[in-house]
């Protein structure tokens, strides 16, 4: 009798979940050169506004999104038309999308990978990497923090 090889299936949440976590503190997602007229230009100012193109290249590296993206919307476009969905129900793998900050200085939106935990990773643009961060990055005595607008899933990630 001959000896029938396993099924190899792919954990494509955990190899996602996996890649994130050790993503945290990588320098690689801190530069994307334009050509703006005639200037060549860093858009991600060295890691300050980083968070799409933070995300947008780890979908990407998993086929959920077309290419890589600089920008939330560009992203976010990105995400619904590869079949993403907007959920209520906060799971690891789920994209977050928080508004401006309340009580703070931020006026734009940012985006990030739930891990469990009440715990997310993002571009955190004090580090200008990716980090690890409370879901609402409310520091303790703080009154400030960034409201979640919008949460998505993908059907793959099971």
């Amino acid at each position: 009798m001959k000896n029938k090889k396993p099924k190899i299936v792919p954990l494509l949440l955990l190899t996602l979940l996996s890649a994130v976590e050790k993503s945290v503190g990588s320098k690689m997602f801190q530069s994307a050169f334009c050509k703006i007229g005639k200037e060549k230009k860093d858009i991600l100012n060295k890691g300050d506004l980083s968070c799409a193109f933070y995300v947008a290249g780890i979908l990407a590296m998993f086929d959920l999104i077309d290419k890589v993206h600089a920008t939330v919307s560009g992203t976010v476009k990105a995400m619904e038309k590869a079949g993403w969905q907007t959920t209520k129900k906060l799971a690891p793998g789920v994209v977050i999308v928080w508004g401006p900050e309340q009580g703070g200085g931020f006026t734009h939106d940012h985006l990030g990978f739930y891990i469990g935990e009440n715990k997310a990773v993002s571009n955190i643009w004090q580090k200008k990497v990716p980090g690890v961060h409370s879901l609402n990055f409310a520091p303790p005595n703080s009154k400030a923090f960034r409201p979640i607008v919008a949460m998505y899933k993908h059907s793959d990630l099971k």
